[in-house]
């Protein structure tokens, strides 16, 4: 699944940016490194984050620089939907589906969230013109494992939960795309039956050959439950919900509420967190909302911000310590002109620049200057 480890010991003032740290000569806080990981980015909060550690150990196969980092994950995303993509269209043409097809590419995107979660939750946020339930399922997997590895959930529970988030949305496959993309209210009949799609799709995952195992079933059937036993299908309560099916309903929500659907525009990243957290004592668990939003950061990947020069830049990554000051991509010059080359930007090491505020892509004033920007870039997640 991975290149074998090539482990090099080196003192702490020998690192550079972009080596991946995978242990430290001593634990901390009791816990094995081993199991968190970090890319080196600067002496400073090295030294504040760990003042004991004199030697590291330094994984040189999965050492890069941030850039060649970003690149590299970049490149592993597209890939992965254009897999997904293939599963899709072959499900649409009532082909089986096994789950030994699905392994290999759950284990991809497994290795990339634990190597580079900012990067994946980062791309989780672009936007394009491919098949929407494609980039919908690759996208709440990303962020399902992105929040898993942020609460440390179990390693027996990642396989199912990744596989269940990947193929949450199955059912929908046997939804017409005329009601999928239909821009007027639903029926009562249309509404009855994209209820029904949960159910679809674990009963079509349960007749496979090779079986998904139960736990990955289950959060493709009760993904759409709420707390308040007003979700769908079975109208499950509280706790009668499973701890996964709990937290794939949180993270297809937020993913729902920031991509442009038929009916409604997209949220941006901040307003669909402060949504969530509106709903959390009413639709969901409300301890997993808080820390859904705290592993985002109050300006999650995807997030427009106007800095203090005034410029403007997109959220790459979030700092868990520094939630303030995340990892940003600068998208335009102090004078709003957009920039050909989009300079990556540390806020935390950074003294004279902050972010000012956090914009809304769909504010008239900004239309304008979006279009020239995503007309550079056409991947720019807004």
């Amino acid at each position: 699944m991975s290149t074998q480890p090539k482990y090099l010991k080196l003192a702490v003032d020998q690192l550079e940016p972009g080596m991946l740290i995978c242990r430290l000569d001593i634990d901390v806080q009791d816990t094995p490194f081993e199991t968190r990981e970090l890319t080196f980015k600067s002496m400073q909060d090295f030294v504040k984050q760990f003042p004991d550690v004199r030697h590291v150990y330094v994984d040189l196969n999965r050492t890069q620089t941030p850039e060649s980092s970003f690149d590299s994950s970049r490149k592993l995303y597209l890939n992965l939907r254009q897999q997904i993509d293939r599963v899709m269209a072959d499900v649409r043409l009532g082909k089986a589906l096994q789950q030994k097809r699905m392994r290999p590419v759950l284990e991809q995107l497994m290795e990339a969230v634990l190597h580079d979660s900012k990067s994946m939750a980062y791309l989780a946020m672009l936007r394009d013109h491919q098949d929407e339930l494609v980039a919908k399922s690759v996208n709440v997997a990303v962020l399902s494992l992105v929040f898993a590895k942020h609460i440390s959930l179990r390693q027996d529970d990642l396989i199912p939960l990744g596989m269940g988030a990947l193929l949450h949305c199955i059912g929908l496959l046997q939804v017409p795309a005329s009601i999928l993309t239909k821009t007027d209210p639903l029926t009562a009949e249309e509404k009855e039956l994209i209820r029904h799609y949960p159910r679809r799709g674990y009963e079509y995952l349960q007749a496979q050959e090779g079986g998904f195992d139960e736990q990955t079933l289950d959060i493709v059937l009760h993904h759409q439950e709420r707390t308040n036993g007003e979700g769908y299908p079975d109208r499950l309560k509280g706790r009668q919900i499973s701890f996964l099916a709990r937290l794939v309903a949180i993270t297809s929500v937020y993913e729902a509420l920031t991509r442009n659907r038929s009916y409604r525009q997209a949220l941006s990243p901040s307003r669909a967190l402060g949504q969530l957290y509106r709903w959390r004592f009413h639709d969901f668990d409300n301890r997993l909302v808080e820390k859904f939003i705290h592993s985002l950061g109050v300006y999650p990947p995807g997030c427009l911000v106007e800095l203090t020069n005034g410029s403007i830049a997109v959220v790459h990554a979030t700092h868990p310590d520094q939630r303030l000051n995340p990892e940003v991509r600068l998208l335009t010059s102090p004078k709003l002109k957009p920039l050909q080359d989009q300079q990556m930007l540390d806020l935390a090491q950074e003294s004279k620049l902050d972010i000012r505020k956090a914009l809304d892509p769909k504010e008239p004033k900004l239309e304008d200057l979006l279009k020239e920007i995503m007309r550079i870039h056409p991947d720019f997640p807004v």
